[in-house]
Parts: C-alpha cells; sequence; structure tokens
C-alpha cells in the first residue's frame, strides 16, 4: 500500500511537470508599443515647446508662465523636489528670475544657468528628470504623454547620437 501511494504520487507530480510546456511560467511579453521617433511618428519634435504650450482644457502651461508662478509663490510640494537636487548649500526661494529673451531658445537657454557645475540652480537634466518622472501619477508627462522618454530625447539614427532640441515659445 505505501508503495502505491508512493507511485501514485510520483505519477502525478510527473504529470504536472509534463503538462507544464517548458518556458510557459514567465509571462508573455507584451505587445510592442510605438516609440516616438523611432517605430512611430514623433509628434513633439521641439519638446519642450511643444508640450509646454495652452493645453486643450484651458490650462497655461508654457514654461514663462509656470516660472512666473516661481515668483515666492511656489508650490511647497515642488520646491522641495527641486531643494533636494539644488546645489549643496543653496536653499531656494522659490523665485525664478524672469525668461525675457530665453523663451525663444527653449530648453539651450535653460542649461545655460541650470549647468552640472551650477552653484546657485538645480542641473537641467536632474530639474527635468525629477520634476516630469518622479510624481508618477501626479505627472501630466506619466499619465498624458506616457512618460516616454523619446518625447525629449532625440535619436540621430544614422549617428547613434541622442539630442534635446531647442525652439522657440508658442
Amino acid at each position: 500500500m505505501k508503495i502505491n501511494n508512493w507511485i501514485g504520487w510520483w505519477v502525478s507530480t510527473v504529470s504536472v511537470f509534463v503538462m507544464i510546456a517548458p518556458g510557459s511560467l514567465h509571462a508573455a511579453p507584451p505587445a510592442a508599443r510605438g516609440i516616438p521617433g523611432i517605430t512611430a511618428k514623433d509628434v513633439y519634435p521641439t519638446p519642450c515647446v511643444d508640450c509646454h504650450t495652452r493645453q486643450p482644457d484651458g490650462t497655461d502651461a508654457r514654461l514663462s508662465t509656470l516660472m512666473a508662478r516661481w515668483n515666492g509663490q511656489a508650490d511647497p510640494k515642488r520646491l522641495s523636489m527641486m531643494q533636494a537636487i539644488a546645489p549643496k548649500g543653496v536653499t531656494l526661494k522659490g523665485k525664478h528670475i524672469s525668461l525675457g529673451s530665453a523663451v525663444k531658445d527653449i530648453p539651450a537657454s535653460c542649461a545655460k544657468c541650470h549647468t552640472p557645475q551650477s552653484k546657485i540652480a538645480p542641473p537641467f537634466a536632474a530639474l527635468i528628470h525629477v520634476t516630469h518622472l518622479s510624481r508618477g501619477e501626479e505627472s501630466r508627462f506619466v499619465t498624458v504623454y506616457q512618460g516616454d522618454c523619446t518625447h525629449c530625447h532625440k535619436l540621430n539614427k544614422s549617428a547613434g547620437t541622442w539630442s534635446v532640441p531647442s525652439g522657440a515659445e508658442k
């Protein structure tokens, strides 16, 4: 009887393993999606100024408008995010200088002050990535634009290099 139980267990165990096809324990890969500028049309060729416009819901998301709000009344949550990436010893006050003519060449003009070595402002790359990606579902870049890197970073397919094109605010 004990041998029969053991044989029964062995046969049922082997049967389970035989019924599971090799590789079937892994999830199927997701369906391929279009990657803007690589496998799909790039509808934001000048990323900052193509996205930061007056929105269909009436929101003015232009960078000149957003930076004008940094006049000492910056959202404390955003200010805290920026403080985390500010240069050592710098306390951000929630103020931003007027963009003036800088709006004619965004983001290149922004990067002039927001350098990796800046002693007065958060570095541009950290600032943009924190602003657009770290807030998850609270970020329009994540919810509306699907957080797709190629909306901003443009691939030169023949050279294999990346860039972030500049343009004038609309």
